[in-house]
């Protein structure tokens, strides 16, 4: 029996999307690696090695969006979502140690749940800043990282945030009990 020439569309169509998917996941992971590479490079305080990194990663992730006019669903890819999220948190880690603040950052690390969970992210490598800074002798950076935090933690505990950012949440509230321990310490011994 001779198989219809839908089969044969099908066939192409499939095949399409499985190499467009396969091509998004290796440009996600590299560019969330990047993100990586940005983010120690941010805590060694090399801000040229982080935009660089940065840089590159903006670079996969057009290579991934270009697929995006064909399959649309792949935005949705977790592979994608995943380098964004690592994406949003090196941005707002930048942000905060080059401006002292944290706000937006590239458009496409924007939709509410990549930009909230790389925010609660955020967090922990703030914490992991303060504790190098206090073993270089910089104690005041604590304070302000302590504030920076707690205003995070007060307005997300506004949003009544539930599902995987509700997770993401409640380690940013542990990266606050953290600061609050470290800042305990650091007054009895003053």
């Amino acid at each position: 029996m001779k198989r219809p020439a839908v089969f044969q569309q099908m066939q192409k169509s499939y095949q399409m999307h499985t190499k467009a998917r396969r091509d998004l996941m290796v440009y996600s992971n590299d560019a969330l690696s990047k993100s990586k590479r940005a983010i120690f490079a941010l805590h060694r305080n090399d801000f040229t090695q982080a935009r660089e990194c940065l840089n590159q990663a903006q670079a996969l992730f057009k290579s991934c969006e270009t697929s995006f006019r064909s399959f649309p669903e792949l935005k949705e890819e977790g592979s994608y979502r995943a380098g964004l999220e690592e994406y949003a948190e090196a941005c707002l880690f930048e942000s905060y140690l080059q401006k002292g603040s944290i706000g937006k950052i590239d458009p496409r690390a924007m939709m509410s749940s990549i930009y909230l969970s790389g925010l609660c992210d955020t967090t922990g490598e703030m914490v992991r800043y303060g504790v190098r800074q206090v073993t270089l002798g910089n104690y005041d950076v604590v304070s302000q990282i302590h504030e920076t935090v707690s205003m995070i933690i007060e307005f997300l505990l506004d949003l009544d945030l539930t599902g995987y950012v509700r997770t993401k949440f409640d380690q940013a509230k542990k990266n606050l009990s953290r600061l609050e321990e470290m800042s305990y310490d650091l007054a009895i011994r003053k």
